[in-house]
């Protein structure tokens, strides 16, 4: 029998089968090896389930943990490690991981035949296996591989929930309706149960989108007064980018989300009712015993809805169990210390864009512009916006981080984001294609620069002015720019304006703008480009 698990037949032996691995060498991103080592060292998760979170096979997370191990290094490691350094350090050599790179394992075919004869255990035929294989895997690695091997092939096992350890999540097939306004909607209930003690929360969304999912689980652990350490979604198009069975991929503000509650979420498979019986028993026992309840009855709104359904489910946790001791809500009395403490901020939903750092160090967040540091001229960034926040990423490590701009502001810029020799920065080429228009389009250029704290805040709005000259000619944006010298009216908007306006004007009176960086019209009264080329 092939396969992961499979292996010819070593006759003798006392458990039966052996194979021989080789372990594929391929190795993670840092931001996964780090992941890993998170969840191993902080949360303390099995290496099956770190392996299911991160859509890796479980001997990688082992390789690693041991590879990490043979650094000397503590965890957390330094602030300072930078993922170079970690990476140098964990694969300077050969890993020491023993018999789990290259050795004989276990047939778990005919572990689990043996496993159904009167008085076997796991413990008894992991120690026949290690009578023959003394350098073998250790018993927590046998068992975390005889459940993997169980779980992919459909076979019956038990599911002991451990306080604390999971939750699952999804919404119920059966809506409720409320009045908004003059319109009748249906009411979307998300429902979440926590394994062990089967506590249940809901709450009604007009939606499943991606913040419905997540206020949901926020709620849910609100009323759970705590996180569990694994969440089990339904694999929600809203939050699952790709749903597959060995390597669900999140999106990017679910993992934000994990991150931030310290969750570990493993979407359950596709196509194993298994991996989320509990959520579907809970929203069973939500359809039944209390949304049919409801069922033609039209609430005033959804706040009025939700404030039913709360009062609903304190009922219903309260209830005794049917076939087991005590309730929902005192099972959850038991398993609550277990739970992780809530973090003392809720999560704020982010948005995520990528974007190219232009060549005056600033990227474009919807028509406004943060500034980088500029040594990443020229790079693709990726951009995650808050409601109150702009962070700028680069290969998953931030170099920015800015408060977002009121709308009328188009420009921040971070002086320590700036070269040296940019303090009194003027782009030369800019100024030479002004002064080639004439001197009031080069006056007004200058300005720009001069009105901004720093110069290269108007590179932009320069490019703009200078643009115009391919539609409405040279004369009329030089008479144009004029006129906005006079009005004081400095900026690209000013001057397009104008030339809308009153395309070609005779230029009104210019008032000095006194200013110690603006030359003024007369510094550029040299030939324009028109007498330039007349001259050639």
């Amino acid at each position: 029998m092939g396969g992961q698990y499979g292996a010819p037949v070593e006759v003798g032996h006392p458990c039966g089968f052996f194979r021989e691995v080789s372990m594929a060498q391929s190795r993670l991103l840092m931001r996964q090896i780090r992941e890993l080592l998170h969840l191993h060292f902080e949360q303390g998760l099995s290496q099956r389930l770190i392996a299911r979170s991160l859509g890796v096979v479980r001997s990688t997370v082992e390789r690693v943990i041991k590879r990490f191990a043979a650094t000397g290094l503590d965890w957390p490691p330094d602030p300072e490690l930078t993922d170079a350094e970690l990476e140098r350090r964990l694969y300077r050599g050969p890993a020491h991981t023993g018999s789990a790179k290259t050795g004989t394992r276990p047939h778990y075919a005919e572990v689990v035949k043996q496993l159904a004869r009167k008085g076997v255990t796991r413990r008894l035929l992991w120690s026949a296996y290690r009578d023959i294989n003394v350098d073998g895997i250790g018993y927590s690695v046998f068992c975390d591989e005889l459940a993997s091997y169980s779980a992919d092939r459909d076979l019956s096992y038990r599911n002991d929930h451990v306080p604390g350890e999971k939750a699952y999540f999804d919404f119920a097939g059966l809506t409720l309706r409320y009045q908004d306004g003059a319109v009748v909607r249906s009411a979307q209930v998300f429902v979440a149960a926590l394994g062990y003690s089967n506590a249940i929360f809901a709450h009604a969304y007009a939606d499943q989108t991606a913040m419905s999912w997540l206020d949901g689980q926020h709620r849910a652990f609100v009323a759970w007064g705590g996180v569990p350490r694994v969440g089990v979604p339904d694999n929600p198009k809203a939050l699952v980018a790709k749903a597959e069975r060995y390597e669900p991929r999140l999106t990017a503000v679910y993992i934000d989300f994990a991150r931030h509650y310290g969750i570990t979420i493993i979407p359950a498979r596709v196509r194993k009712p298994k991996d989320k019986a509990a959520v579907e028993g809970a929203v069973k026992i939500i359809e039944m015993r209390i949304l049919a309840t409801a069922r033609d009855r039209v609430f005033a709104s959804l706040e009025a809805l939700n404030r039913w359904l709360g009062e609903a489910l304190s009922v219903l946790l309260a209830a005794p169990f049917q076939k087991r001791v005590g309730s929902r809500q005192s099972q959850l009395a038991v398993e609550q210390p277990q739970l992780l403490p809530l973090p003392l901020t809720r999560f704020e939903m982010a948005t995520y864009l990528t974007r190219k750092v232009a060549r005056d160090y600033h990227v474009d967040v919807q028509r406004q512009y943060y500034s980088v540091p500029y040594q990443h001229v020229g790079q693709t960034v990726e951009v995650r916006l808050t409601g109150a926040h702009i962070e700028v990423l680069h290969h998953d490590q931030r170099i920015a981080l800015h408060r977002r701009m009121a709308p009328s502001q188009r420009f921040v810029t971070d002086t320590a984001h700036m070269p040296a020799h940019h303090q009194a920065f003027r782009d030369p080429k800019i100024m030479q294609r002004a002064a080639g228009i004439g001197p009031a389009t080069a006056a007004l250029i200058d300005a720009l620069f001069a009105q901004r704290r720093h110069p290269e805040q108007a590179i932009r709005s320069a490019q703009g002015v200078l643009s115009l000259v391919r539609d409405h000619g040279a004369g009329a944006l030089e008479s144009a720019c004029g006129r906005a010298l006079a009005l004081h009216a400095i900026g690209y908007g000013n001057v397009r304006r104008l030339l809308i306006m009153a395309p070609v004007q005779t230029p009104l009176a210019l008032v000095p703008i006194t200013h110690e960086h603006v030359r003024g019209g007369d510094y550029y009264s040299g030939p324009t480009a028109g007498e330039v080329a007349h001259a050639a």
